[in-house]
């Protein structure tokens, strides 16, 4: 084992390995505790949505519908829609592992990730940077659902909507967790393909 250039290399029967430093690979793992607090904040806010509907539809003045609440369902459920398929794009498109790897060097890195020693935990500390973002972009745009129904609710009186849309937003996000076994697994990648 030996240090070159702050990557730390095993040489082995088969050949050279680099390795990320055990504390710099906790670091980097710790960065998912980050996008779950997010995420736990996106849930409560759609949470927090209906309560504000209930609340606010609860009181006489404000319990009329607007004119044009029809014409609003409409182009709000197109919404829906557009949403849903940019959704699946974002998905397709920035989130997949591939992704990220070739696009992980346009990223920011966190501060916290700035301490890395060597090629190979930067790059590792570009791919984690570009997970949590990407993935914190995926929760906004599920979370453009769950708005969509509290203006349906406040506007026209669309409660059963609004639990819909809401209720979709809540399983995407559950579907969408940033699970520890992902990030391991792009880590891993970064240490296997270098």
């Amino acid at each position: 084992m030996q240090d070159i250039d702050g990557d730390i290399v095993v040489r082995s029967p088969e050949g050279t390995i680099f390795v990320i430093r055990p504390e710099f690979k906790q670091i980097l793992m710790d960065q998912r505790g980050a996008a779950v607090i997010l995420w736990s904040c996106f849930m409560i806010s759609i949470v927090i949505y209906i309560v504000i509907a209930e609340h606010v539809l609860a009181n006489p003045r404000f319990a009329r519908g607007f004119s044009v609440a029809e014409t609003l369902r409409i182009v709000l459920w197109a919404l829906v829609v557009v949403d849903l398929g940019y959704y699946a794009y974002w998905k397709k498109r920035y989130v997949t592992p591939e992704a990220m790897f070739a696009e992980s060097q346009k990223t920011k890195l966190f501060r916290a990730l700035e301490e890395h020693k060597g090629a190979l935990e930067e790059r590792a500390a570009a791919v984690v940077s570009t997970y949590v973002t990407r993935k914190v972009v995926l929760f906004a745009i599920i979370e453009a659902i769950a708005v969509y129904g509290l203006v349906l609710a406040l506007v026209g009186h669309y409660l059963p909507d609004q639990y819909l849309l809401s209720g979709l937003s809540l399983l995407l996000l559950a579907y969408e967790f940033p699970s520890e076994k992902s990030l391991k697994e792009l880590v891993l990648r970064v240490e296997t393909v270098g």
